[in-house]
């Protein structure tokens, strides 16, 4: 009975040992926010170059489809609305055309009786200066990287020492509690 007792303690202090180490090996998986309730709509970002992508987001309650209006130089590039029970998640994205005129452009959900609109503002792009070299000599060839260290994360390795801990501790304590006192005998 005694030799059961010294294993799980041993057991057990190598387990409260690895503790620290473990608990930082992995995050704890996020739970999926809650859907919104009721119909929604928003633009991401607010303010776009123009030639960028703008994302219209939202949620169509009801139990037919839904409809988006996009201002004039807007082109639908993607679409990725997803229908759920009782209504759409409604995920578009846009490319504005290079020619669109700064300002601000109208977006409307048309779902049932409800056309929530969101406004994007358009600013002109940015002139790009042209990227400079950085080096006047471009070296030819493989680069040569040699050998580094394996890319191991570092909990596997105190897992694994915490593991021999515990056997070690577990079978010491076994040899010593089968280890009979001399004054016994």
């Amino acid at each position: 009975m005694r030799i059961r007792h010294a294993f799980f303690a041993g057991l057990t202090a190598a387990a409260l040992a690895l503790l620290p180490a473990t608990a930082f090996a992995a995050e704890a998986p996020v739970e999926a926010p809650e859907k919104p309730k009721g119909t929604k709509f928003w633009v991401s970002p607010k303010t776009v170059e123009a030639g960028g992508k703008v994302t219209t987001q939202g949620r169509c309650v009801t139990p037919h489809g839904f409809s988006l209006l996009a201002p004039d130089g807007f082109t639908q590039v993607a679409d990725k609305s997803v229908k759920r029970a009782g209504g759409t998640d409604v995920k578009v994205t846009y490319q504005v055309r290079p020619n669109v005129k700064p300002g601000d452009h109208l977006f409307v959900l048309l779902c049932d009786t409800v056309e929530p609109a969101a406004t994007v503002k358009v600013v002109p792009a940015a002139k790009k200066e042209p990227v400079k070299k950085q080096v006047s000599k471009v070296p030819a060839g493989a680069p040569q990287t040699g050998g580094g260290p394996v890319d191991e994360p570092a909990s596997a390795g105190w897992l694994i020492a915490g593991l021999a801990g515990a056997g070690v501790a577990g079978a010491g304590g076994a040899v010593l509690m089968r280890r009979r006192p001399a004054s016994r005998s």
